[in-house]
């Protein structure tokens, strides 16, 4: 049996015996000899684990020369001096948990019987000229670090071992997870902790459920000719992902038969979300192209569009425009959703972890495993075809899949054409790069938002504007009974907003508009004060009845402007921080007597009854609250979607 010999600064020996599935078996051809420092070898022989001096003690071991686990392309080089570390860690007044401290999140309780003893590795990644990321590498990138750490517990009761026959232990068996053999070796109730920076990758299926909007124009005609739209329908494409930040592979040894694998991503760390939707569409035929399959979702004569735009004899160039503009849509939706989830993850949350039976575990689910520690979820991602001994605990992409995967369609000026292809032919296709926000719009549209006939170059803030004008133009027209739909349509309106750089003040006026739509929050962190970059998006949704009621009131009668104006200023009073430097805007949402002496005075005379500098404030709020109810300004934070 091979061995590892450890010596001390008195010529003491010991010696490490390698069980048959240790690391150090199965990745180094020739293992050094090591120096124990930091402690000899017959003081450790006296000291037990129960012992309370055993958890002052940080021994380290340097090897004689460097360590190279790994025979392939894909290799880690463990340092010669101090390559390996120790702790003894037990149950304390102010330590609980085996952790400390957690920068990961899942930590395990310490027992009162129990302690574990630590065992650390770093090394750097040197994946090779030309190899791919490779299992021994966990995903991480080459030219990185790897901190990999072993947990393993011990018992505290009367036959508590010595400190250097649990180093021998924990040498002897210590294990790098790279394959399902790995987790069957690693010993009951050990915890494996690999951490570094790289990426995640994983490739699925994916069900996107489209969602039309469907918006007039000011020059609708007359009578408007019957809308061919539906409410939406959905498409199955094939999405690969990648997620890039600092993460830990997490291993515990549950019991003789169960494993969890998760992987966590590091607490306040930053993170990058890329996606793209596969060339094919599942369960389509050869000619179906992705901008198709939309088609054939949202209308409601799915055969007629497709075999127009088919026969339309657009050029090259033009379809490419329009398919690229749909993959745009698509590979945008596909990683906000993911960014979403990942974004909200808890800090005690895997953003993937599974259970593992290896009793139960076939050939399939070992070649996932293997791929998954190398640094590929694909054979993961699905949790309804997981191999035989999987089962999937939490998944970001699950929980996306329930809730995330949606595209709005945007059809500016559908009324105008009634049909999804003679829009599409006569105007511009397009998509929001912001929301991954699919747009057809009209030339007349096409022009006010600065984009050419085909492309997807769109100045969002004067979309935006566009639409928020188009939806009121809507409402009137529904409200008039000028436009008739059917009455599972309705029409949307979103307030979006991206900072790089969020403050304490920019979070509370988010936690206060999720509370005026009536939404629920959570406590803002006390100690944070730069949240980073952070991104808000709002949705309202309305139906004919909803649309119509924005103007008429339950006896079919038009609302008052002053419905509006009090909507508009209950808005600006549950939307404006009382402690913030804009506080002065309060005051005419809540003063009744100062709001009838502004509109008495009008707006060039409010320096009359307001400091001048506050007059400016409030004159935006003035102008826009007989409508602010259902079109926000748009300087934050005037967002009252």
């Amino acid at each position: 049996m091979p061995s590892i010999k450890i010596t001390d600064g008195l010529g003491l020996t010991l010696d490490a015996d390698l069980a048959p599935l240790a690391s150090l078996v199965k990745y180094v051809r020739e293992v050094p000899s090591a120096v124990l420092e930091g402690g000899d070898i017959r003081q450790l022989q006296l000291l037990t684990l129960n012992d309370p001096a055993a958890r002052a003690l940080r021994p380290t071991l340097s090897f004689e020369r460097p360590v190279r686990l790994g025979d392939g392309p894909a290799q880690l080089l463990v340092g010669a001096e101090a390559g390996a570390s120790f702790q003894v860690i037990s149950r304390t007044a102010d330590q609980t948990t085996q952790i400390v401290p957690d920068d990961y999140g899942d930590n395990v309780d310490l027992g009162a019987s129990e302690c574990y003893v630590r065992l650390g590795l770093k090394a750097a990644i040197d994946l090779g000229v030309n190899a791919a990321s490779g299992s021994l590498a966990f995903g991480l990138s080459s030219g990185g670090s790897l901190d990999i750490q072993s947990y393993r517990p011990f018992s505290l009761g009367p036959e508590a071992l010595t400190v250097t026959e649990a180093i021998r232990r924990s040498i002897g068996e210590f294990v790098i997870p790279t394959d399902a053999e790995d987790l069957g070796a690693i010993p009951p109730g050990v915890v494996v902790t690999i951490n570094g920076s790289g990426s995640l990758k994983f490739s699925t299926g994916a069900n996107l459920l489209l969602i039309t909007n469907p918006l007039a124009s000011v020059s609708l005609p007359s009578p408007a000719p019957a809308l061919g739209v539906t409410a939406g329908g959905s498409v199955n494409v094939d999405g690969s992902w990648t997620i890039s930040t600092d993460y830990q592979v997490r291993v515990q040894r549950v019991d003789t038969s169960r494993v969890r694998l998760g992987w966590y991503h590091k607490h306040n760390s930053e993170f990058n979300v890329s996606a793209t939707a596969g060339a094919g569409i599942q369960g389509g035929t050869p000619d179906t192209d992705l901008f198709q399959s939309f088609i054939a979702a949202i209308s409601s004569n799915a055969g007629a569009d497709r075999n127009e735009l088919r026969t339309a004899g657009l050029s090259a160039t033009q379809i490419a425009a329009i398919n690229d503009a749909g993959a745009g849509a698509v590979n945008r939706k596909l990683e906000l959703s993911v960014a979403a989830e990942f974004g909200s993850l808890a800090a005690d949350e895997a953003a993937f972890l599974y259970e593992i039976d290896l009793t139960t575990l076939r050939a399939d689910g070992k070649q996932a495993v293997h791929a998954a520690l190398g640094g590929d979820l694909s054979g993961l991602a699905d949790a309804g075809a997981l191999p035989a001994g999987i089962r999937e605990v939490r998944s970001i992409l699950s929980r996306a899949r329930a809730s995330r995967f949606r595209v709005k369609v945007n059809l500016l000026g559908i009324f105008n054409f009634a049909s999804v292809s003679q829009l599409a032919l006569n105007g511009t296709v397009t998509f929001m790069p912001s929301t991954g926000e699919l747009v057809i719009a009209d030339q007349a549209t096409a022009s006010l938002i600065q984009t050419s006939a085909v492309n997807f170059g769109v100045d969002e803030d004067k979309l935006r504007g566009v639409m928020a004008e188009r939806l009121l133009i809507t409402a009137a027209y529904r409200g008039s009974r000028t436009v008739v739909s059917p009455p599972q349509l309705f029409s949307s309106h979103v307030f979006f907003r991206l900072d790089n750089d969020t403050g304490r003040d920019d979070i509370r006026r988010i936690a206060a508009l999720a509370s005026a739509l009536g939404l629920s929050t959570v406590p803002i962190p006390e100690a944070v004060t730069d949240f980073g970059r952070c991104s808000l998006a709002v949705e309202a949704h309305y139906d004919d009845a909803a649309l119509r009621a924005l103007f008429l009131g339950a006896a079919g009668a038009p609302r008052d402007r002053t419905e509006y104006e009090a909507a508009g200023r209950r808005a600006l009073a549950l939307l404006v921080l009382p402690d913030g430097d804009d506080a002065f805007r309060l005051r005419p949402a809540t003063d009744d007597g100062l709001w009838n002496e502004m509109k008495a005075q009008g707006p060039a005379n409010f320096t009359r009854l307001l400091p001048a500098t506050q007059a400016e404030g409030v004159r935006p709020d003035y102008l826009a609250g007989p409508t602010a109810c259902v079109t926000p300004p748009r300087s934050w934070p005037r967002s009252i979607d």
